[in-house]
C-alpha cells in the first residue's frame, strides 16, 4: 500500500540565483511577463552584507530560545553550506482542541524547530513543511537552503519543524522492528508504543501546531512553503486561520477531494492523489527513446519489461556492496525513485544499458541508496527511512480510519476527533501559489487547477517535468514565481506552464540533456564522491578528468561500480592530478 506522497528532495547541484526581484522569467505560455534568461550560480553566505541602502529590520519578540544544532544531528557545516543554523524546542499543547483525554504527564508535545536567520533586510520568516505525512524538517531545510535564490535568504529566516511524532520532536511514534509495517498486528503495536500521541496525530493537529510556531515567532502572518502533504496542511491553516495568511505557495497540489468519501483511492485505501506512476513512465520512456544518449537504439519500455522478469537472475560482479542481486520488487522501487526524481536519469539510463547487456551492477549500486545522499548513520543504513514509514502509516491511520471500513488495517488506531478535510474555499490577503508537476507520480499536476479551484483565492502553474514537486532548482520558470510570491512581486496568470527545462521544448534535446553525462551536475557528483579520500583540490582535478569521459564510465565512478572502463578512468584522472 502506497499510503500517501513521500517528502521533497531538493536536487543536488544546481544553478542558482541572485536576481529575483522584479518581474519574472518567461518561459512558455502566456502568463509570464517577458525578461530575463537562465539563472546563474549564486553561492549563499552566512556572511553576506546588505547592500548600502538595505535597512535590517529586527525580527519580532519571540518566545523561542534559539541555540545550537548539536543535539539534532545536524551535518558538518561543510555539508549544508552554512554554520547559521540555529535549534530550539517549543511546548505545544497534546490536544490543542480539549476534545480528547490526555493524561496529566502527557500535556505537551515537544516540535523539534531550526531556523537559518536571514541574511540581510529582512521582510520576516518562511516556514517549511517537506510533506509525507512523516517527512521531517529539519532534514529537509537543512538540504534546502543553498538552493534557495539570494533574495529568499537576505529575506527571510527560514524555519522549519519536525512535525509531531517525527523525528525529533517528542513523544516520538515508535513500532516494533520485529513487525514488518502492513502486517495486520503493526498499528495495534505502534499504538502501544507511541501511547497518547496516537489519538492526536491527524492533520489539523499539526496545523494547530503552525498556528503555535507563528505566534512563537512573533510573526504577525505566516509564510509557508508546503510540499505534497505539505499542501494538504498550508490548505487546512488557510481555512482555520485565513486573517494570519501571508504568502503561500503549495507545491505537490493532491487532490482537493482528500478525506472525502468520493476523494482519492487506491484498491479501497483512501490516498492523497491519483497514482500517476503510469503516466511519469511513459513521459520517462518517451523522452529515453528521443535521444542516443539513453539505450541507444533500444525501445526503453521493451527493455523494461524484459528487465523485470529477468532482473532476479543477473549478476552484480562490479558492486561490492548489497544488494548482490535484485528482486523484481527492488527493480521496480529504484524504478519509482528515478520517477520521483530526474536528477538521476543519467545514471539509470547506464544502470538500464548495463542490466540489459548482462551487468545489473550499477541497479544494485541505486537499489543500495542514492549517489551523494546524507545519511544520519555512520553505518550507511538511514534510521530515517524506518521512521518515515512508520510516521506515515500512523498519521495515515489518523487522517483515514474512518474511511477504511470494513478494511481492518487501521481498526487499532484511537479516535482522532480532529481528521483531515478536503480543500474548501478560503479568503485571504494575497492569492494562494499552487504548483503541480504534470507528470508527477505521486501528486498528478492535473490536481493542481482542481485545487487552486477548491481553494478559490489561488492561481496555479504546470511544471512540464517528471518528478515529485518542482521547486527549487529545475526551471527559472517556477523558481522566479515562487521568489514572486514571497517577494510580493507579481504573480502568473493561472494555467502558466514552464517547460521541462529552460529555453528547450525539442524532445531529442531534452532527452540529450536529462540521460547525458559531464555536465556541472556530474561533475559535482563526481566531486562529492572523490572529497571523502582526497583533498578539495585534488577532488576538484579527478572530477574534472573523470567528467571527460564516456556516459558509462561517469556513472560507473559515481555509482562505485568497479568496471574495467571506470578503474582505467580513474587511474588516468591520477596520473594527470
Amino acid at each position: 500500500m502506497v499510503a500517501a506522497a513521500c517528502s521533497a528532495s531538493p536536487p543536488v547541484a544546481v544553478e542558482r540565483s541572485d536576481r529575483s526581484a522584479g518581474e519574472l522569467t518567461a518561459d512558455t505560455g502566456p502568463g509570464l511577463p517577458d525578461v530575463g534568461g537562465e539563472r546563474s550560480p549564486t553561492p549563499a553566505s552566512d556572511d553576506a552584507e546588505p547592500t548600502q541602502d538595505d535597512v535590517v529590520v529586527e525580527p519580532p519578540e519571540s518566545s523561542i530560545a534559539w541555540s545550537g544544532c548539536a543535539e539534532f544531528g545536524i551535518p558538518d557545516p561543510d555539508v549544508v553550506g552554512t554554520s547559521g543554523w540555529e535549534c530550539a524546542t517549543l511546548a505545544v499543547p497534546m490536544d490543542p482542541f480539549a476534545q480528547g483525554e490526555v493524561p496529566d504527564d502527557a500535556a505537551h508535545v515537544d516540535l523539534a524547530l531550526t531556523r537559518h536567520p536571514a541574511t540581510g533586510d529582512r521582510r520576516g520568516a518562511i516556514l517549511v513543511n517537506p510533506g509525507g505525512p512523516g517527512g521531517g524538517g529539519l532534514e529537509t531545510v537543512w538540504g534546502l537552503r543553498n538552493e534557495l535564490s539570494i533574495d529568499l535568504l537576505r529575506g527571510f529566516d527560514l524555519v522549519s519543524w519536525d512535525p509531531r511524532g517525527v523525528g525529533e520532536s517528542s513523544p516520538a511514534i515508535d513500532c516494533d522492528d520485529a513487525v514488518p509495517p502492513g502486517d495486520g498486528d503493526f498499528i495495534a503495536r505502534c499504538v502501544d508504543l507511541t501511547g497518547p500521541l496516537s489519538a492526536f496525530l491527524a492533520a489539523p493537529y499539526s496545523v494547530a501546531d503552525m498556528e503555535e510556531i507563528r505566534s512563537a515567532l512573533g510573526e504577525e502572518r505566516l509564510n509557508y512553503l508546503g510540499y505534497s502533504y505539505g499542501t494538504v496542511l498550508g490548505s487546512s491553516y488557510a481555512a482555520e486561520y485565513p486573517d494570519r495568511v501571508g504568502s503561500f505557495v503549495l507545491d505537490g497540489a493532491t487532490d482537493p477531494k482528500i478525506g472525502a468519501a468520493d476523494g482519492p483511492s487506491d484498491d479501497g485505501f483512501p490516498s492523497l492523489a491519483d497514482d500517476g506512476f503510469p503516466a511519469a513512465q511513459l513521459r520517462f520512456e518517451e523522452l529515453c527513446n528521443a535521444t542516443e544518449r539513453c539505450l541507444f537504439s533500444l525501445d526503453a519500455g521493451t527493455v523494461i519489461d524484459d528487465l523485470e522478469t529477468r532482473i532476479q537472475f543477473l549478476p552484480t560482479p562490479n558492486f561490492a556492496g548489497e544488494p548482490e542481486t535484485l528482486s523484481p520488487g527492488r527493480f521496480t522501487e529504484v524504478l519509482d525513485a528515478a520517477l520521483t526524481y530526474a536528477g538521476d536519469w543519467e545514471l539509470v539510463a547506464t544502470a538500464l544499458s548495463d542490466a540489459d547487456q548482462g551487468d545489473a551492477s550499477a541497479l544494485a549500486s541505486l537499489a543500495a541508496g542514492p549517489p551523494g545522499s546524507i545519511e544520519p548513520g555512520d553505518d550507511g543504513e538511514s534510521e530515517g527511512e524506518s521512521d518515515f514509514a512508520e510516521a506515515n502509516f500512523m498519521i495515515y491511520c489518523a487522517d483515514f480510519a474512518p474511511l477504511l471500513d470494513p478494511q481492518t488495517f487501521c481498526d487499532a488506531m484511537p479516535d482522532n476527533a480532529r481528521r483531515v478535510a478536503s480543500v474548501s474555499p478560503v479568503d485571504v490577503e494575497r492569492e494562494i501559489l499552487v504548483i503541480g508537476t504534470e507528470f508527477d507520480p505521486l501528486t498528478p499536476g492535473y490536481h493542481a487547477p482542481e485545487f487552486a479551484a477548491a481553494l478559490d483565492d489561488a492561481t496555479y502553474i504546470i511544471w512540464e517535468g517528471v518528478g515529485h514537486t518542482a521547486f527549487p532548482g529545475w526551471t527559472p520558470c517556477i523558481d522566479d514565481a515562487v521568489d514572486a510570491q514571497f517577494l510580493g512581486n507579481q504573480l502568473p496568470t493561472g494555467g502558466t506552464s514552464c517547460s521541462f527545462l529552460f529555453g528547450i521544448e525539442d524532445d531529442e534535446r531534452l532527452g540529450d540533456e536529462l540521460f547525458g553525462q559531464g555536465d556541472i551536475e556530474s561533475e559535482a557528483l563526481l566531486g562529492g564522491r572523490f572529497l571523502t579520500e582526497f583533498g578539495e583540490a585534488e577532488a576538484a582535478c579527478l572530477a574534472g578528468q573523470v567528467n571527460l569521459e564516456s556516459d558509462q564510465v561517469i556513472s560507473h565512478v559515481i555509482l562505485d561500480v568497479t568496471s574495467d572502463a571506470a578503474e582505467e578512468a580513474l587511474a588516468a584522472a591520477a596520473d594527470s592530478c
